[in-house]
């Protein structure tokens, strides 16, 4: 059976996507800019399989574009998507700008999101003791605990500046290591194509494509047992790559799609939701039941994944698939991905 194709490896961007926002005024004087993919802040592709397509994205900050429904499943893709119906799909799509609802993910919402490099989840709200806090740059939807920040940006210990875990807590602004090449430390440049940034899907690992490693290729060689871990024209201006810390699933031609855990909403409903900063005026959140969303791994906030029940019936071990989990159970205690001790390639 060959293996399929890269999923939006054969187009130059994702078509139209829906996306739902207020717009100040400057967004309205740049409009025909804004209704294009990869002219705004959102990810170019779904977060959790990785194609491009008609997509929601989330009003919050982790700035992620999701596949809504079950029409947007291909073939290629395979994408487990939100699991939203036709009904709810509508609400996003026919809705006159003025009136339109927001989408917020789960992890926006309630203020829990998963550190990039460990993986787990972990408090973002700042006032009121947040464990994971957000890149600086206004375009970077990642968040990381302060100590695998430090681990991530200063590999030696001695070069550590004092207190920078505790800095970090207290408010300190950073740019992740997602902002410059794993090689050669430089930044990126979209208009050389050699200093465009390769940037990998799972964990903040990123190259130059000068830089890119000699395995990390664009096409399979089967004789040699290579596989293509590189694509062009499926993100604006960068490469999307699957670093070698990351197996490829043969079926899917990604990595295993279990790297997105949404929070145990049921245990956080006293925290009540919140609305991004700077939209408290915005149009309110569209309430989703949380029985017609898609399946999502409950656990509590910074915690690993629980164990699965010994016995389960055919209705649970289906909501066992997908994206509920953030990793295989062999993969623990090392956090994944993209685990601090696991930089070099």
């Amino acid at each position: 059976m060959d293996r399929p194709r890269r999923p939006g490896s054969d187009r130059r961007y994702p078509p139209l996507r829906f996306r739902k926002r207020k717009r100040s005024s400057s967004d309205s004087r740049n409009s025909k800019l804004n209704n294009k993919p990869g002219t705004d802040k959102w990810e170019d592709v779904c977060s959790i399989c990785d194609d491009g397509g008609d997509f929601l994205c989330c009003e919050g900050r982790c700035l992620r574009s999701f596949h809504a429904t079950e029409k947007h499943i291909t073939e290629i893709n395979q994408c487990t998507t939100l699991g939203l119906t036709e009904e709810q799909w509508k609400i996003f799509t026919q809705n006159d700008e003025k009136s339109e609802p927001l989408y917020i993910c789960k992890n926006c919402k309630y203020n829990q999101h998963q550190c990039f490099s460990c993986g787990l989840l972990g408090s973002s709200d700042l006032s009121s003791g947040a464990e994971v806090f957000q890149c600086e740059d206004e375009k970077c939807g990642h968040f990381y605990h302060p100590k695998c920040l430090a681990r991530l940006l200063y590999p030696d210990s001695s070069m550590q500046p004092l207190n920078f875990e505790e800095e970090v807590a207290r408010g300190l602004k950073f740019l992740c290591p997602v902002h410059k090449c794993h090689v050669c430390k430089g930044g990126e440049n979209k208009n050389d194509m050699e200093n465009q940034f390769a940037v990998c899907r799972r964990c903040p690992t990123v190259y130059h494509r000068k830089c890119l490693p000699s395995d990390i290729v664009f096409e399979d060689d089967e004789s040699n047992g290579i596989v293509q871990r590189a694509w062009d024209d499926v993100l604006r201006d960068q490469i999307l790559i699957y670093c070698m810390k990351h197996e490829i699933d043969p079926e899917l031609g990604t990595p295993a799609r279990n790297h997105i855990i949404f929070p145990d909403c049921k245990n956080l409903l006293t925290r009540g939701p919140s609305k991004p900063k700077g939209q408290e005026d915005a149009p309110a959140v569209l309430d989703i039941p949380e029985e017609d969303m898609s399946p999502d791994h409950s656990s509590e906030p910074s915690q690993p994944p629980p164990q699965p029940a010994a016995e389960t019936d055919q209705t649970d071990q289906d909501l066992s698939n997908g994206f509920n989990s953030f990793a295989p159970k062999a993969l623990f205690p090392l956090p994944y991905p993209g685990s601090c001790g696991w930089l070099d390639d």
